[in-house]
């Protein structure tokens, strides 16, 4: 018969066994992005977990699940058709260069860059319901000492070096979201590209902790990148959180605060800021100017692809 120290060093163990098994779960899917990225990977292991499994243990996790485009990066197709736009080069005579790494399809790089067409052609307003056919969340995060320095970091994604999308270029934390979502859509941003590391040591302390300073949060403007309308929040970080050490994530390292006035100057290198970063630089300095002013209703600005692109239509409708 055991004697009940055994046991309980046996119960002890166990517990941690499951909540190591969990972290490694909860990790793969923050490093992946989905379930079934999360078995292709391991592939060769048997995790010995289900898919209603993997799901159960990111909801005890309170782990905000991806949405959007997860398997197949907007930011590819959005080089794909800058390259297109600046080249002048046929859609389909510039696919059949790409190498066999490319994953967005012919008619995935048709639909962004038809549906992108449309919106442009409308007159752009804020108040205005447009056919928007998918959202983000960006979060320009300041340090609870200085709202002039704003968090970045490198874009770790793979390289992609064909289509002008450099390894490491700078980025603000951003993501896909659904139509309507605030709060969730900030904690999830928060949860894969800020404090990963927060979230696997203790996820009941932080996601509490993160709600606590994300509570009412509402966005200074918005943003369309091809066909997606981003929400760009900010947020003020509690002193506890605005130290370096604290950031992780696997899709952004060698963070840092940066000025603003630092951030656009950066601009002038074409391959360094990441789609969108430029814009959402500048809409701060308005935002920050208009806080002056007591004025805190939300603006719109549009993207420099999203102009160019409608330089283009202007071309091709004048033809």
């Amino acid at each position: 018969m055991r004697e009940p120290k055994q046991k309980m060093k046996e119960s002890v163990n166990s517990k941690e066994s499951v909540l190591a098994f969990e972290r490694f779960i909860v990790s793969e899917y923050l490093r992946y992005g989905s379930v079934d990225e999360i078995l292709r990977a391991n592939r060769f292991k048997n995790l010995g977990v289900s898919y209603p499994g993997i799901y159960h243990i990111l909801k005890r996790w309170g782990v905000v699940r991806s949405l959007g485009r997860a398997s197949l990066p907007l930011t590819e197709t959005l080089e794909f058709l800058v390259r297109a736009i600046e080249g002048k080069v046929p859609i389909q005579t510039l696919y059949r260069r790409m190498p066999p790494s490319f994953r967005p399809t012919l008619a995935t790089v048709h639909r962004v860059y038809n549906e992108t067409k449309k919106l442009v052609k409308q007159e752009v307003e804020i108040k205005e319901r447009k056919r928007i056919r998918r959202v983000g969340t960006a979060l320009v995060i300041t340090p609870s000492w200085d709202s002039r320095q704003i968090l970045v970091a490198r874009d770790v994604s793979p390289a992609k070096g064909d289509i002008g999308k450099p390894y490491g270029s700078l980025s603000l934390p951003m993501g896909f979201s659904k139509m309507g979502e605030r709060e969730k859509a900030i904690l999830r941003v928060l949860q894969q590209e800020v404090f990963t590391g927060k979230l696997l040591e203790s996820p009941a302390e932080f996601n509490k902790k993160a709600l606590g300073f994300i509570d009412g949060s509402e966005p200074f403007m918005f943003i369309d990148i091809a066909d997606v309308r981003v929400a760009v929040y900010h947020l003020e970080l509690p002193r506890e959180l605005s130290s370096l050490e604290n950031f992780s994530s696997f899709k952004l390292k060698s963070f840092r605060f940066e000025r603003v006035g630092e951030v656009l100057m950066m601009s002038q290198n074409r391959y360094l800021l990441r789609l969108g970063i430029e814009e959402i630089a500048t809409g701060y300095l308005k935002y920050q100017e208009r806080l002056t002013q007591a004025t805190s209703e939300p603006f719109y600005m549009d993207s420099i692809f999203n102009r160019r692109l409608a330089l283009l239509v202007a071309e091709e409708e004048a033809v």
